[in-house]
């Protein structure tokens, strides 16, 4: 079952100046910075969801071309999951369109994307946590 949600991803060209934009906004700090060969991430704390701001290391990538062709905004939603391998295998069932057929790990846990030809243009992640 599709739980609550856990963050929003949002995609910008300078990591470093959005923390501080959404740190002053906000009174928040950052927690869980990582990077990938992809990107760089960096949570920022909002009540009981996080801001997964997010900034490409390279030109190319899914999160480069996001930010070429959309500009810095809202990437997409995430909501917490039980078992994201049932969860993944029902909606499946559902008609629902997966970017994973199976979880990889993310910053937070096991994760997965649904597609937004399937869910209004949306693009949703599922994490179970760890």
């Amino acid at each position: 079952m599709i739980g609550e949600l856990s963050h929003i991803g949002i995609a910008v060209r300078n990591l470093d100046r959005a923390q501080d934009v959404f740190y002053s906004l906000f009174g928040s700090k950052a927690h869980g910075d990582a990077a990938t060969d992809e990107m760089r991430v960096s949570l920022v704390e909002v009540g009981d969801i996080s801001l997964e701001l997010m900034e490409p290391v390279a030109d190319k990538g899914v999160l480069a071309k996001f930010l070429e062709k959309r500009g810095e905004g809202i990437h997409h939603i995430c909501f917490e999951v039980d078992d994201i391998n049932a969860e993944l295998q029902s909606l499946a069932g559902k008609g629902i369109e997966l970017v994973d057929k199976e979880p990889r790990q993310g910053l937070e846990g096991k994760i997965a994307f649904l597609h937004p030809r399937s869910t209004q243009g949306v693009l949703i992640e599922l994490v179970q946590k760890e």
